[in-house]
């Protein structure tokens, strides 16, 4: 649905309805693969037709999961075996992982609302960011309710008793008749006397990793825990002054395991990665006339502080980094930070282990550090978090640009001190309902959007924005309402018109639709090219002139492709610039046009192709035995006068030549543009009906990019 941004200050804007089947929380899709077997086998009993569908059991199982705090544990595999295991409770979670980082080390990473910690090495703690969710996907998307897994249609396999309790197994139902049950995913779910399910109790599934480019296989154990989710063991600072090397050691043995804040002046003297994502800095304090120490520092804090410009591998000095171009400042004033102090024996030194650049305090009492800062720090102290006196105008910006950034979380929790100090004001509800939205929280963005308008709100964008949240609930008539609202209140309102003329034409209200789409057209004719009028050239139709399709533009309209009526494009997500768009599809299909993630010149084009093939060949080991990848086409092409590499691949089973009925059709087309890689993909996933098929192919050929 199209959306106008907030007239105060924008967060979001959203173009399309989301089904309720986008997964936008991971960067995984289910794939058929031969799932391990690492769950005991139950002694089954027959699953009668008496037992009914299971899928609403599937799904409440699910809802009951959004709520407490739930142990897991079990393992990842895909050319490695990870194991995993921890606590979730909802969004927050504390898993440690096996092996780490670090050979023979465990990383353990707690994450709580809007702070995350992360340790790598067994003993020390250092500030990671909230939305680094790698493992924590991995461990919740079997168990996420409204994802794409709980739209899939399941069937019973049969029934066991475990310790007293009932568990049911229920498995991925397809038409497919080779595919093996092992294939598919699989749920045990703990049912109560009454046969209603309680929670998840085992679950075995293939994943495909986008981000990882391959197969994982998933075994996780889930069970109700009488455990919190807590903090690690980092206290408050010592106090709020600024120290030197010379003062650590002086009090090493005092200050042992505690946090301060240390002094440096602004240039790192060398640079040297001690390990697989630790790196250590030699600088000069200011407290004592010439001292010097070092720190440990993870990952690229070094580049988030202003020391380097980038993240370099051995030991350098700071003419080397100069030379190599990745010395940070050079001059200016002192830079402060956090660090652990950890003693080394009974020698005069210790460790200083950087934990943070900023501390934050929270109205509960409870401290953390974290690296984001709203500029490289080159002040005397750190950046202090928003006073308990700030305005609620000064909350609400800072919101908004956390929101712009990416940390949704950060943002609400601005938003909702702001509505604390101003409750009449609709500015922390409406924005606070833009950032719900964006994490997918339907529900709390409708309370929200409905707060604003009853404290006397007239921005027409709440009342758009809110039809757009109850479309995604299928409430039609409500949304319509809206629109139509937002009409009244902005009479030029063509987002408004465009997204009341989709729904009017889902009612079957063809007059209607066609004059608002008409009237949208009228007032921003690029809505043409974004949307579909059913009198608009740019629409695929049938016989009758119903339209059956949308023409998607890109690239400021360089780019088009026609998208047919049962794909939607997914709301943009401000962590994946180089996503150009995505897209949804029936029954787990999907699509994504990327932009730029490494450059890419058309003399390279036919070496990537074959790098591509080649890795996409290898990593499709994971097919069963009597199957194997096939290549449809792997080709240098010529398109509108411009070089693509078009690939394609389905897997089928040996002997047989018909893959119209396969699953996982996937079809690429790539090419360079402005020096930077460009490419096009859409897979049809577990669907196996040909007619998707013929959609893919409709969508790649129609593929037009201009110079």
């Amino acid at each position: 649905m199209k959306e106008k941004g907030p007239i105060k200050r924008i967060v979001h804007c959203v173009k399309k309805i989301i089904p309720a089947g986008t997964i936008s929380v991971i960067v995984a899709s289910l794939f058929f693969a031969n799932a391990p077997s690492a769950f005991g086998k139950p002694q089954k009993k027959p699953a009668g037709s008496s037992q009914g569908n299971p899928d609403p059991l599937v799904n409440a199982a699910m809802k009951n999961m959004e709520s407490g705090v739930w142990s897991v544990k079990g393992t990842v595999m895909a050319k490695k075996t990870i194991k995993l295991q921890g606590l979730l409770a909802g969004e927050d979670f504390d898993l440690t992982m096996e092996p780490g980082v670090n050979p023979n080390t465990p990383m353990r990473e707690i994450v709580i609302k809007n702070k995350g910690w992360i340790c790598s090495d067994g003993e020390t703690w250092h500030a990671t960011r909230p939305d680094d969710r790698l493992i924590y996907n991995w461990a919740h998307v079997p168990i996420m309710a409204g994802g794409g897994i709980s739209q899939m249609p399941f069937e019973k396999v049969g029934t066991e008793q475990r310790d007293g309790q009932t568990w049911l197994q229920v498995r991925m139902k397809v038409p497919e008749k080779n595919i093996k049950p092992k294939e598919l995913p699989q749920y045990w779910l703990v049912l109560d006397s009454q046969g209603q399910a309680q929670y998840i109790g085992h679950t075995e599934m293939p994943m495909f990793s986008q981000a990882r480019k391959e197969v994982m296989y998933c075994s996780f154990d889930y069970s109700p825990a009488k455990e919190k989710i807590a903090p690690p063991p980092l206290g408050a600072p010592v106090d709020d002054k600024a120290y030197g090397f010379n003062d650590i050691e002086q009090h090493k043995f005092d200050w042992k395991g505690r946090v301060v804040r240390l002094e440096v002046t602004p240039k790192i003297l060398e640079s040297k990665q001690i390990g697989e994502d630790t790196y250590r800095g030699f600088f000069k304090d200011t407290a004592t006339p010439s001292h010097y120490g070092v720190v440990e520092f993870p990952h690229d804090a070094l580049v988030k502080l202003g020391f380097l410009k980038k993240i370099v591998s051995g030991a350098h000095a700071s003419e080397d980094l100069e030379k190599m171009g990745a010395l940070g400042r050079t001059d200016g004033n002192p830079v402060s930070f956090y660090v652990e102090v950890i003693p080394i024996g009974e020698k005069p030194a210790a460790r200083a282990v950087a934990v943070g650049a900023r501390l934050m305090r929270d109205p509960d009492g409870s401290i953390g550090y974290t690296w984001d800062s709203d500029e490289k720090q080159t002040a005397e102290s750190p950046p202090a978090p928003a006073a308990r006196d700030a305005s609620d105008g000064d909350l609400v910006n800072r919101g908004i640009e956390k929101a712009k950034n990416g940390d949704l979380d950060g943002a609400i929790a601005d938003f909702n001190r702001a509505a604390e100090l101003n409750p009449k004001d609709d500015a922390p509800y409406y924005n606070r309902a833009q950032a719900r939205r964006l994490k997918n929280d339907t529900a709390g963005a409708i309370a929200d959007y409905t707060k604003a308008i009853e404290l006397g709100s007239t921005n027409p964008a709440a009342y758009n924005n809110r039809g757009n949240a109850r479309a995604e609930n299928k409430d039609r008539d409500g949304a319509i309402a809206d629109y139509t609202r937002a009409i009244e209140l902005k009479p030029d309102y063509a987002r408004a018109y465009y997204n009341r003329a989709v729904l009017k034409k889902e009612k079957g209200d063809k007059a209607g639709a066609a004059a608002d789409f008409k009237r949208a057209q009228k007032l921003d004719p690029e809505l043409v090219s974004e949307g579909s009028a059913p009198d608009s050239s740019s629409n695929r139709g049938t016989a009758n002139g119903e339209a059956t399709g949308t023409t998607v533009s890109l690239l400021d309209g360089k780019l088009k492709l026609d998208i047919p009526s049962d794909f939607s494009r997914d709301a943009n997500d401000p962590k994946n610039p180089k996503t150009l768009a995505k897209f949804s599809g029936p029954e787990g299909a999907w699509g994504e046009v990327l932009r730029g993630t490494h450059g890419l010149t058309p003399d390279k084009l036919e070496g990537y192709l074959k790098m591509r093939v080649a890795e996409y060949s290898k990593g499709f080991n994971w097919l069963p035995k009597d199957s194997h990848l096939q290549w449809l086409k792997k080709d240098i092409v010529t398109i509108d006068g411009r070089k693509w590499a078009d690939w394609r691949y389905v897997p089928m089973l040996k002997g047989t030549k018909d893959y119209s009925h396969s699953p996982v059709y996937t079809r690429f087309l790539t090419t360079s543009y402005t020096g930077q890689l460009l490419e096009i993909t859409f897979t049809s996933n577990l669907n196996t009906a040909p007619e998707l098929k013929q959609e893919i192919d409709h969508i790649m050929d129609s593929v037009h990019l201009e110079e």
